[in-house]
């Protein structure tokens, strides 16, 4: 296994809330998620970063001439009888009960605790440490029989006491930790004279419960806590097949347009050769609120619409999304504005679309519901449609009076991805912004962060502060501190020890892609490994791979068998006479030797000809070939004939190892002339090939284009190879990819 870099601080966010006592989080307002039970629960606003916060007896609090007990008759504000009974020690010193948190430094922070007077009345309520707050630890005393405060100290920032009844008092108190992250919070029974020190009495004893210790200023709703803390900060869950935690979801601030976005049958919808129904089926929430659009027996599009266009801003980029479930009709279809795109209820996979949406999406929502999203460019005002339909791209059609869908959760967002789902009534709701910052190493000054998303991942170097999680759609999987200045090869090594990519097909032949800048097609045998990319990366990671066999059907005709799966760039017409620069790395995935007889190649990249009506096809005018196990050749041809009847001699030009299993970076410099070509060739920083005056490519109208993965002839051995961060230009340099290329994260 390869070396890879060993973390200062580590949050593996896919461990869930055990996180939370280790980080600071605020949210205003609720927001929803994928749980896991299988089902969307909307988490409400608050926090609290204790464990046990009812349970004064266990291992998570300290005791200190004191004893706390449950005697389980001693009823509680929530009418539970789960009151603790502190119970002072006999012997001098403290009495008290404790509980030491890690915050971060410089954030306001507030304590709260229901007390009530028993044999004591007299309590002292402070934060922990004093060390991390200057003047010491800020604290309260507080006469449980009368109510008052008797004192405060002089950096407490706020403090109350609400009357909860029956005796119970809510004190809350806040405080700046601006000296250190070691915190906590402190309950003492006081003597008559308001004094910490003083010998005890084992008759004395007061009540205690509902602990809360939250970042902010302000005390909000206490939230009772067994195991794990409840911050508000949402791990969600995919749904596709048995709950899987991904991570957590740290979204920026998002508003629903759509009123009474789950109650389908309000007169805000209206309703077009269909009606609304309650199915009595779950919705996605796990409640008995889905509905079913149900088509009438009209020859029509059956749909339901908000009864009135949605104002949005003319250019701007929305997302339109619901929550859908097959029922007698296994499609569905949304039209906005007049486009469609439709969606295959069954299998839970988008179909055809009109090509002015920007993106379809469908994600897995549990029990048989996907939810279902369309991006596109908007206008002054948005209609929406969502309708069944009996197969793919047939949303008009006689209805028998019985079929339909079930829909529930109906959304449109501005931005150019969905994002997690946001209930209304009669007006549209916000979802406001999570905020997470996680507290910085003590040992470095500076460090570097890998940050992982669902989506892929990041470096980013040189961080003095607390790191706060950037927002996005895409949930959080890890961040980990290192030191900083490490080689990328390191990085790039533990980014992909860390999370080995997650492929999956980019279609069938002639589908068309976008890599960083450049359009590619496929060409490819239609099998499953063919061609496909990396789900969970940020940089563009495609993984090719041959079987013995595999024909792309445009080689149906060959003279001799081949096997490819490629991809071409699209409508190139790379000039002649001037600079071009590819980018890429390699990985040459283990597997057999590649034993080919004379004249048998295996092409692993090459800038192919644009030729002429009368030339003949010709090789390559630059090719990478690979041989044996893992020796790759450059060969270069030309010709000054025009047009040219016959194949040109491919010259070599050099030769280089990529030793399996290891990523290689590759950075080529052509120019093509069939007299004046130029070709520089670096690996790995190393310039291997520096040539000039030569001849590269043909006196073509059209100029050559780029093709990379495999294109061999037939050989009993599999071959895959990984290639990330495929960049071509023409009109600048890529000279800075030799020293600096491009993480593969």
């Amino acid at each position: 296994m390869a070396e890879i870099l060993s973390p200062l601080k580590e949050f593996d966010f896919r461990q869930g809330a055990t996180l939370n006592s280790a980080l600071t989080f605020s949210r205003k307002g609720e927001a929803s998620f994928y749980g896991a039970d299988g089902y969307l629960h909307f988490d409400q606003q608050g926090s609290n970063m204790l464990t046990h916060s009812e349970d004064f007896t266990t291992s998570d609090w300290m005791r200190v001439g004191a004893t706390a007990a449950i005697p389980g008759t001693i009823t509680t504000i929530d009418g539970s009888k789960t009151a603790n009974r502190i119970r002072e020690k006999s012997g001098s010193g403290e009495h008290r009960i404790s509980r030491s948190l890690t915050v971060a430094k410089g954030v306001p922070l507030t304590i709260s605790i229901y007390v009530k007077a028993g044999t004591c009345d007299k309590v002292q309520f402070s934060f922990l440490n004093g060390s991390a707050f200057k003047g010491g630890n800020p604290g309260v005393k507080f006469n449980l029989s009368s109510g008052k405060f008797y004192s405060t100290s002089s950096n407490v920032l706020s403090y109350q006491a609400s009357n909860s009844g029956d005796g119970w008092w809510r004190l809350k108190i806040t405080g700046l930790p601006d000296l250190g992250t070691s915190s906590g919070l402190h309950i003492y029974m006081l003597n008559d004279n308001y004094s910490i020190n003083y010998s005890g009495n084992e008759d004395k004893y007061l009540l205690a419960w509902g602990a809360q210790f939250e970042q902010g200023s302000n005390a909000t709703t206490y939230i009772p806590n067994t195991v794990v803390t409840n911050l508000g900060l949402r791990y969600n869950y995919n749904l596709d097949g048995t709950p899987t935690l991904i991570g957590a979801l740290i979204e920026a601030a998002a508003t629903n347009l759509i009123r009474y976005s789950q109650l389908l049958d309000h007169s805000s919808w209206r309703k077009q050769y269909s009606v609304i129904t309650t199915s009595g089926t779950r919705s996605p929430d796990g409640t008995l609120n889905a509905f079913k659009l149900k088509e009438d027996r009209n020859s029509s599009s059956h749909y339901i619409a908000p009864a009135n266009s949605v104002s949005t801003s003319s250019g701007s980029i929305y997302t339109f999304s619901a929550f859908m479930k097959a029922s007698e009709r296994k499609w569905a279809y949304f039209n906005i504005d007049g486009s469609t795109a439709h969606f295959d209820l069954a299998n839970g996979k988008a179909g055809t679309f009109n090509p002015s949406y920007l993106g379809v999406f469908v994600e897995s929502a549990g029990n048989g519901w996907y939810r279902c999203s369309a991006t596109f460019k908007a206008s002054s005002s948005t209609s929406a449609k969502i309708g069944p339909e009996p197969s793919n791209s047939t949303p008009s059609y006689r209805g028998d009076g019985n079929s339909g869908i079930l829909v529930w959760g109906i959304q449109l967002e501005k931005g150019e991805k969905m994002t997690s789902y946001i209930r209304t009534k009669e007006s549209p709701a916000t979802r406001s912004a999570d905020e997470v910052v996680l507290p910085k190493p003590a040992s470095a000054d500076t460090n570097d962060i890998f940050v992982q998303r669902k989506d892929g991942g990041t470096w980013l170097v040189n961080q003095s502060d607390n790191f706060e999680i950037s927002a996005s759609e895409n949930a959080v999987q890890m961040v980990n501190f290192y030191k900083p200045n490490q080689p990328l090869e390191l990085k790039d090594q533990t980014a992909q020890q860390l999370f080995p990519a997650e492929y999956t097909s980019v279609g069938e032949t002639n589908t068309r892609v976008m890599i960083l800048g450049t359009e590619f097609n496929s060409q490819t045998p239609n099998k499953s490994w063919s061609l496909q990319q990396a789900l969970n990366k940020t940089s563009p990671i495609f993984r090719v791979q041959v079987n013995s066999g595999d024909r792309w059907a445009g080689d149906a005709n060959s003279t001799k068998p081949k096997e490819r799966s490629e991809f071409y760039q699209k409508n190139a017409n790379l000039p002649h006479n001037q600079d071009i620069w590819v980018s890429y790395s390699i990985r040459i995935l283990p597997g057999k030797a590649l034993d080919y007889d004379s004249g048998e190649v295996c092409f692993i990249g090459q800038f192919h000809a644009s030729e002429d009506d009368r030339d003949v096809s010709s090789s390559p005018v630059l090719g990478l070939r690979l041989k044996d196990l893992d020796t790759m050749t450059i060969y270069t041809c030309a010709t000054t004939d025009n047009p040219h009847r016959e194949n040109p001699k491919a010259v070599l030009r050099g030769t280089t190892q990529l030793p399996r299993g290891e990523w290689h970076r590759i950075v080529m410099r052509v120019r093509f002339s069939p007299t004046k070509g130029q070709l520089q060739f670096w690996q790995n920083g190393k310039e291997l090939i520096n040539l000039s005056g030569i001849g590269i490519g043909y006196p073509d109208e059209i100029g050559p284009y780029w093709k990379f993965g495999i294109y061999r002839n037939a050989h009993p051995a599999s071959l895959a190879i990984e290639f990330a961060n495929m960049e071509i230009t023409k009109s600048s340099s890529l000279y800075s990819r030799v020293s600096k290329p491009l993480p593969i994260a």
